[in-house]
């Protein structure tokens, strides 16, 4: 309803600054662009449709290889590190950049 009031009222507002600027003529024009712009045909003759931007999956032919979570990987490598060893492995790479710090950037 509300809607419908507005239309009313935009496009007679329309169809008289047409008349005052261009006569009779220009009331047609405005009020027909005026109404055109409410309507739901799209203002191209047709209905308007949303477009559709849905796309396939991405197809590598089989050349990817592909594991099961259950056979991922080889787990039997897996060797945790204790705080003393990483405090070990980071003192000894601070001093040997320390060390060769002087050489690197003279």
């Amino acid at each position: 309803m509300l809607k419908k009031l507005f239309k009313t009222g935009v496009t007679a507002a329309a169809g008289w600054v047409g008349n005052a600027i261009a006569g009779p003529t220009g009331s047609a024009i405005a009020s027909k662009i005026t109404g055109s712009l409410f309507s739901r045909d799209g203002g191209s003759g047709g209905n308007f449709q949303l477009a559709d931007t849905s796309v396939s999956p991405q197809n590598y032919g089989g050349r990817v290889g592909f594991e099961r979570s259950d056979s991922a990987g080889n787990v039997n490598k897996i060797k945790t590190a204790d705080g003393k060893q990483l405090s070990e492995e980071w003192e000894y790479r601070l001093n040997k950049w320390y060390k060769n710090k002087d050489t690197r950037y003279t």
